[in-house]
């Protein structure tokens, strides 16, 4: 009796990408039940990844799904990134693949990167928070220093609103996505749905491969917190 083919690497991919938005998912509201939050954005993710491992641990234990790793390094996978990488890049948080129908040593681990970022009122004069959420999340997906989502087909985006209206946020951070990444396609949620709002962006990336790449945003109302 011949074998059944392994599914493809996009059915694999799509796969993992639905086990940890899965995990986050549940994470997330977690994190919005909390009494009291310190608002420093290292602390709230900390906070996060204490409670991934415990979701991990209670929902996803029989799947064997690892526990989202925070803050460890991009390695390099080929003698040109080893050469060329000054300082090594860490998401916030890096959920690993391992793919079973690679041809090349670089493409056997591939990782899902999530980038976290406060959103809400600027916190002072020369700190906005949803220009930051662009600058310095969206845009390492597409940046030659940073590489987030290399190799990958997607990634994800995560803002903690800590303040104003997901309304208003939503305005201003497709404001300054314009400026900074004109011809992206904008950010919109269904803001119906309490609590975690989740969306997708299609991106065709100019400096980090491969082109075509879903961005996922999840957003949790901490206001309460």
């Amino acid at each position: 009796m011949s074998q059944r083919p392994l599914p493809s690497f996009k059915t694999l991919w799509k796969r993992h990408e639905s086990l940890y938005m899965d995990v986050f998912s549940m994470a997330l509201r977690e994190l919005s039940e909390r009494d009291l939050l310190s608002g420093d954005e290292n602390t709230i993710s900390r906070t996060l990844r204490l409670i991934l491992n415990n979701v991990c641990f209670k929902n996803f234990r029989n799947h064997e799904v690892q526990i989202p790793n925070r803050e460890i390094p991009i390695p390099p996978k080929t003698d040109n990134e080893l050469s060329s990488s000054d300082t090594e890049k860490r998401p916030d948080f890096t959920c690993n693949f391992l793919n079973l129908q690679a041809v090349s040593p670089e493409d056997y681990e591939i990782s899902l990167h999530v980038e976290c970022k406060k959103l809400g009122n600027p916190t002072s004069g020369s700190w906005n928070l949803n220009k930051n959420y662009v600058e310095n999340g969206i845009q390492r997906f597409d940046s030659s220093l940073h590489e987030y989502g290399k190799r990958a087909p997607s990634g994800m985006m995560i803002g903690y609103i800590i303040n104003s209206t997901p309304e208003e946020i939503e305005t201003e951070v497709n404001r300054f996505q314009e400026k900074h990444l004109p011809g992206w396609p904008g950010i919109h949620f269904n803001f119906r749905v309490l609590t975690l709002f989740q969306t997708r962006q299609e991106i065709t990336r100019r400096n980090v491969k491969p082109e075509q790449f879903q961005l996922i945003h999840m957003w949790v109302d901490l206001r309460n917190n």
